[in-house]
């Protein structure tokens, strides 16, 4: 039973919990019924039975008037039976004797009439002024009874004792059968507290703890489940055992009303996703398993949400099934996100393809003289293949060296096309172990003639030991093709020395690659700036390559920064993490 603390109505007293058990000794009929009066309204207030054994000098009437001065509904109360006032010969003495198993069973009785009322408990307090000598021990007999009667049940008791017709050993026994007792020292009313009260107490102030912490424990966890997004609940074989307030506002429920029937919940769940829920579920009991299942529900107003439901089958020690247990997760924002996110990437691929073709637009005279050349070439070694075979003594072997010549062109020629349509290619390629170092070889090769039509000399210092890194190789190429035109551009209109510097370097085990110029260099306001999306320096740019290559870079788990050179130009660098590092993307 819950610890829960009930108002008095006595300062001296406090709170007390129930299945307290205590006796009050007064002078005066005025000190009785200012007590009493208190006592009983306070039960009033908290929607307590309340019962009030009176016995002479107080009446029927006299409780009944007195309590009128400060419940002013009392007659409301007394009426629809919140509260009976009986006389002492009606409750203790039926038929002129005291049996205490008769008195006990009616207190049960009035328990149980109460609670099924709907009340809290009930609120007892009976006078012993009837009280005889020979009656004297078969009550105190009742007294020590009742303390066991009342434990752990829903029900306060407060005995009262004319001082006066009690003799000390008499008053020893009150004592000693009431958990603590209540009196007045100097006119003052005082607790006289007993080994059994401290006990109480101190049980009183553990419980009063642990409800607390309790109280604490299901407040956090309330917050916790809010900030979530997730619902704990229970079934059993026949209806909602538990729903928590979160899984009430996930299915769209009124957290006052009673947590909804079977039905009720699946009625909500998406069509097309109830029978493999249910299918899920049941197979989940057969096999005595845990399950986790994603589907929607729909609430009233139409929305849709997305739920992933774990459910967890409970059994007795017989093997039935006693309840399934389990929480739901409402991911809606979660799969939202997740759409908007593979947008995103659909469309930052759309946007590299375009800013690739259109950077293959622009190098169309450079990448037509490149492949134009070893076609030439092949053509010029096919002829002189064929005069060395026309000849009146064919010379096999120098026409055999030449058609070597013409395979060896003819491959060159294919290779930078397949470069070239890999980068017109769309859709994702599979990362994969590449070689950084062939691959600016690579780039230099295809762009050669663009610098050379600039009079721009290139360079490369790559470092023998490079690390591999585990990349899309189409993509690193953009990021390089993206660089190394941005130091052609430039360098191209301006004086002086014309040489692009590509260098490959270990750092921290990691592959670091720079492309130097020797260009006009960077402002200094547009060092923070170059990066962002549609920031350009040149008048036919768009200020689309430097974000989409750092991007490129910062999805492979590396970083690209740019530096002004001191000596006029500029470096862009950019990081890899080695193959086998944890890139944490």
């Amino acid at each position: 039973m819950t610890t829960e603390l009930r108002k008095t109505g006595m300062d001296v007293v406090g709170d007390i919990a129930w299945g307290t058990h205590c006796c009050l000794f007064y002078e005066t009929k005025a000190d009785l019924l200012d007590t009493l009066v208190s006592y009983c309204k306070a039960g009033l207030e908290g929607h307590e039975f309340c019962l009030w054994v009176v016995a002479s000098p107080v009446t029927e009437e006299d409780a009944a008037h007195a309590l009128g001065h400060v419940v002013p509904d009392i007659d409301r109360h007394i009426m629809d039976g919140s509260i009976e006032i009986v006389a002492a010969r009606d409750w203790y003495l039926q038929d002129g004797t005291f049996d205490l198993e008769r008195v006990i069973h009616g207190w049960n009785e009035k328990l149980a009439s109460a609670m099924a009322r709907g009340y809290a408990g009930v609120r007892v307090t009976g006078d012993t002024a009837w009280l005889e000598t020979k009656d004297w021990k078969d009550f105190c007999d009742y007294e020590e009874s009742l303390n066991e009667a009342i434990a752990n049940q829903r029900l306060a008791v407060l005995c009262t004792y004319p001082i006066e017709a009690c003799r000390a050993g008499e008053v020893l026994d009150v004592v000693r059968t009431h958990q603590f007792a209540i009196a007045k020292r100097r006119g003052d009313w005082d607790v006289i507290e007993t080994a059994g009260h401290k006990q109480a107490k101190r049980e009183v102030l553990e419980r009063k703890r642990v409800e607390e912490a309790l109280r604490r424990s299901e407040a956090y966890l309330a917050e916790a489940q809010r900030l979530s997004h997730t619902g704990s609940w229970a079934f059993n074989r026949t209806e909602t055992v538990y729903w928590s307030e979160e899984n009430f506002r996930i299915w769209g429920f009124d957290p006052q009303q009673a947590p909804p029937r079977r039905e009720m919940v699946l009625q909500r769940l998406h069509p097309e996703d109830r029978d493999r829920v249910l299918e899920e579920a049941q197979t989940a009991v057969r096999e005595r398993r845990d399950y986790v299942v994603e589907f929607r529900i729909v609430l009233p107003d139409g929305t849709v949400r997305h739920i992933q439901g774990l459910g967890h089958p409970v059994f007795d020690a017989n093997g039935e099934l006693v309840e399934v247990v389990g929480t739901q997760v409402d991911v809606t924002e979660r799969k939202r996100a997740e759409q908007e996110r593979q947008k995103l990437h659909q469309l930052q691929a759309d946007l590299s393809r375009i800013s690739r073709v259109s950077t293959m637009g622009e190098l169309t005279a450079s990448l037509a003289h490149e492949i134009k050349q070893p076609i030439a070439a092949a053509v010029t070694d096919a002829n002189t293949c064929l005069r060395w075979l026309a000849r009146a003594d064919p010379d096999v072997e120098e026409g055999r060296e030449a058609a070597g010549r013409v395979v060896k062109d003819v491959t060159r020629a294919a290779d930078i096309i397949s470069s070239i349509g890999a980068l017109f290619k769309k859709g994702a390629v599979p990362r994969e172990l590449v070689d950084v170092n062939e691959l600016i070889r690579e780039m230099i090769g295809m762009l050669g003639s663009e610098a050379k039509r600039h009079f721009i000399s290139v360079r490369a210092e790559l470092d023998p030991g490079l690390p591999q890194a585990m990349a899309d190789c189409v993509q690193l190429q953009q990021v390089l093709m993206n660089l190394m035109l941005n130091g052609i551009d430039a360098m191209k209109d301006t004086s002086g020395a014309h040489e692009l510097t590509i260098k490959s370097e270990t750092d921290a085990a990691q592959p670091v690659i720079s492309v130097r110029d020797t260009g006009a260099g960077l402002l200094p306001e547009h060092v923070d700036q170059i990066f962002n999306t549609f920031f350009t320096t040149k008048d036919h740019g768009i200020g689309m390559g430097l974000p989409i290559s750092r991007s490129i870079v910062e999805s492979h788990g590396g970083r690209l920064w740019v530096t002004a050179n001191a000596e006029g130009g500029a470096t862009f660098q950019f990081s890899l993490p080695a193959a086998g590092m944890s890139t944490f993307i």
